[in-house]
C-alpha cells in the first residue's frame, strides 16, 4: 500500500510530484522503450523481412478475413472503439477529474495519465520510424496513420492497467487487483483481436502493443511512487524535532 499525503490541508499544486529528476527518468524510459521497439522491428518485421514472424502475421491476417461476417464486423467495430483515440482521451480525462475531485492530490492521476501519455509518445515515435505497412488484406477501417507497428489501440487498452494499480494501492484489496487485471487483459485481447480482424494490424503489432502498454504502466507507476516516497521522507525529516538541532550544528561548550 502506498500512502499519499492527506492533501486536504494542502493546495492541489503542492501535491505535484514531477520534478527534474522524474522528468529525466521519464525521458530515459521513453528513449529506452523507443530503442527496444525499433530494435525488435528492425530484426523481425521491418519492411522487406520475410521470416517466421512475418509469415505467421500473413497467415493470421488471412485467417481473420476468411471468417468475416456482418455480425462480427459490427462486434469488432465496437471492440476497436474501446481504445480509439477519442475514447481513451475522454476516459482518461474523466478518471483524472474524478480522482482530483475525490482525493485532491496528483499522485493517482499522474499514474493513470502518465502511463497513457508515455505509451502514446513511444507508439507514435516507433510507428513513424519503423513505418511498417498494414496487412495486405481488405481493411474495414481507415486511419490517418499508415504505419502498422505497433498497435496503438492495443497499447492504450493495456495502459488502462494503471487504474488497476491505483485502486489496488488505494484500497489494499488483493481481489481488486486480481479482478482489475483480469478485466484489463480481456479488454486488451478484445481490442487486439478486433484490430486484427478488421485488417488494421498484424499479430506481432498487437503483441508488442500489449507489452508496450503494460511496461508503460510499470515504468510510470515506479517513477511516481518513487517521487512520493522521496517527498514523504523529506517532509518527515523536516518535521522531526531533531532537525533544528542538526541544522544548528554541534553545541559549543
Amino acid at each position: 500500500m502506498v500512502h499519499a499525503p492527506d492533501d486536504n490541508a494542502h493546495r492541489l499544486r503542492d501535491t505535484w510530484l514531477l520534478g527534474r529528476h522524474e522528468w529525466f527518468q521519464l525521458l530515459v524510459g521513453y528513449v529506452v522503450l523507443v530503442g527496444v521497439g525499433v530494435g525488435i522491428a528492425t530484426v523481425t518485421v521491418k519492411p522487406g523481412h520475410h521470416n517466421a514472424v512475418t509469415r505467421a502475421d500473413d497467415r493470421v491476417a488471412n485467417w481473420f478475413v476468411e471468417r468475416r461476417t456482418p455480425r462480427l464486423d459490427s462486434t469488432t467495430m465496437i471492440g476497436s472503439h474501446l481504445a480509439e483515440t477519442a475514447t481513451k482521451v475522454v476516459v482518461t480525462a474523466l478518471i483524472v477529474a474524478v480522482m482530483l475531485k475525490a482525493w485532491h492530490r496528483w499522485f493517482e492521476p499522474l499514474v493513470v495519465a502518465g502511463a497513457l501519455v508515455l505509451e502514446a509518445c513511444v507508439f507514435i515515435t516507433v510507428s513513424v520510424i519503423v513505418d511498417r505497412p498494414r496487412p495486405d488484406v481488405p481493411a474495414l477501417d481507415s486511419s490517418p496513420v499508415s504505419s502498422s507497428f505497433p498497435s496503438g489501440h492495443t497499447a492504450a487498452a493495456a495502459a488502462y492497467g494503471a487504474l488497476v494499480v491505483v485502486l489496488a494501492w488505494r484500497f489494499r484489496r488483493r481481489i481488486i487487483g486480481l479482478v482489475g487485471w483480469a478485466i484489463v487483459a480481456v479488454v486488451t485481447a478484445i481490442v487486439g483481436v478486433s484490430r486484427m480482424y478488421r485488417g488494421m494490424h498484424h499479430l506481432s503489432d498487437v503483441v508488442f502493443g500489449a507489452l508496450l502498454g503494460a511496461v508503460c504502466v510499470v515504468v510510470v507507476s515506479a517513477i511516481v511512487k518513487g517521487a512520493l516516497v522521496r517527498r514523504t521522507h523529506a517532509e518527515q525529516t523536516l518535521s522531526s524535532p531533531e532537525v533544528p538541532r542538526r541544522l544548528a550544528g554541534p553545541a559549543r561548550g
